[in-house]
């Protein structure tokens, strides 16, 4: 092991070496750094915000540095530069701390030291040049080219420009409660943003607010949340979530007093559900296996929630690196196991049940072109409104629910989703 410092920015670096060269997730790569978990809160928040904030201003950052260095150094210098020039640019780091930290950082990792003049010389350059350079740079850059005009696309240039201004701010904090919004809006000092969402504009550490320890609440963010609260009344419904790690939904379907199965293939994210479950108080089925293949004698259900696994591209609010972990060719794949799902997931629907088919998505083919297809292939199933109409303007012309990061920016925005409302044929076919 090189004899490197265990600084926080030598963390970040070391990180966006994992997400950008092995495609780790951002949390993932912090975490596993050697000393991590020994920091102080505080120091753990700044690595994240290094790093997440490289990923907001990525494409803007990387062609600024393009400028200014001549021959593309190393990856860890590289990725040293890239967190100097985070710091610089974007958030107000004094310059002799900027500069002085990430060279002292490759000045003392054995591989890399006669890079640190290198270092040196272009975060000077940046703290004179950088700004004026990085202004020139639209927003759009920081967006991969394939997404970007994916959106233009699907949603219009306006649309799309106003999505890649909302990549580059951090977004607020919104949590779904067992009871009592108003109550808990006043405690957390937040505000009811609909039913029992409360956005939080500065959160801090969320394991120290008021009603954590007690699982009055769980981080949730608003767009996730309305699937379920715009459902109705579920008391006493038998209701199947076929992916439902890390739990949100799950959680609101059992405080509203479902039946609940929540199934998940993953181990390790039904722990977070098992640990959410167990802090709340309530109370599930959870079963760990492959949705494709269980058929474990529970009969049918009157609701099936089927959030299927997706690209994830409407989360890049709170996670950033989401747009550069797909390639569009991985998209297929994804795809074709969605497919797969929502045909199991129908399958498991009692006569006259209801299926709701939900992508944290921005991507289309992952969210409208698959219910479409589905309602093509399958007419004894069609599209149901809820009577509920606060979101009626983000229903699209055939039924379904389309929400975009940009939409209520006053209040902050919300995560890309995707989510439609299907009911099966009162008998089965």
């Amino acid at each position: 092991m090189n004899d490197v410092s265990l600084s926080s920015r030598t963390m970040a670096v070391r990180s966006l070496g994992l997400i950008l060269g092995l495609g780790e997730q951002l949390e993932t790569a912090i975490a596993q750094q050697e000393g991590y978990n020994q920091l102080p809160a505080r120091d753990r928040a700044f690595v994240r915000l290094l790093v997440s904030s490289f990923f907001r201003h990525k494409g803007q950052i990387d062609k600024v540095l393009a400028g200014f260095v001549e021959r593309k150094p190393p990856d860890y210098v590289m990725n040293a530069l890239r967190i100097g020039a985070v710091q610089i640019l974007v958030l107000g780091t004094s310059d002799h701390a900027a500069v002085g930290e990430m060279v002292d950082v490759v000045k003392k990792h054995k591989k890399y030291t006669k890079f640190s003049g290198l270092v040196n010389a272009v975060l000077r350059r940046l703290t004179r040049e950088g700004a004026s350079k990085m202004a020139e740079i639209a927003p759009r850059e920081n967006i991969p080219s394939w997404i970007y005009r994916s959106w233009e696309k699907s949603y219009g240039r306006g649309s799309a420009r106003a999505m890649a201004l909302e990549f580059m701010k951090a977004p607020p904090l919104d949590i779904t409660v067992k009871s009592d919004p108003d109550v808990w809006a006043e405690r957390l000092g937040g505000e009811v943003l609909y039913g029992t969402t409360i956005r939080l504009a500065k959160a801090g550490q969320v394991q120290g607010l008021d009603g954590y320890e007690e699982g009055a609440w769980w981080v949730q963010d608003v767009a996730s949340s309305l699937p379920v609260q715009l459902i109705g009344d579920v008391s006493g419904l038998k209701v199947l979530d076929m992916c439902a790690a890390p739990g949100g939904k799950a959680l609101q379907l059992a405080a509203g007093g479902a039946e609940v199965t929540a199934l998940d293939r993953s181990g390790q994210r039904l722990q977070i559900l098992k640990d959410n479950f167990s802090r709340t108080g309530l109370d599930a089925e959870i079963v760990e296996a492959d949705a494709l293949k269980w058929d474990e004698g529970h009969g049918e259900f009157d609701i099936v929630l089927l959030d299927a696994p997706c690209s994830a591209t409407g989360t890049y609010r709170r996670h950033p690196d989401v747009l550069y972990a797909k390639t569009a060719r991985q998209m297929d794949d994804l795809q074709n196991l969605q497919k797969k799902l929502i045909k199991k997931a129908a399958d498991k629907l009692k006569p006259g049940g209801t299926l709701i088919y939900a992508t944290c998505s921005l991507q289309t083919g992952e969210g409208e072109r698959q219910v479409d297809d589905f309602l093509a292939q399958k007419p004894q199933f069609s599209v149901i409104r809820p009577e509920n109409t606060f979101w009626e303007p983000y229903l699209t012309k055939n039924g379904y629910f389309r929400l975009l990061p940009h939409q209520i920016r006053e209040k902050g925005g919300l995560d890309g989703f995707f989510f439609a409302f299907i009911s099966s044929a009162t008998k089965k076919p």
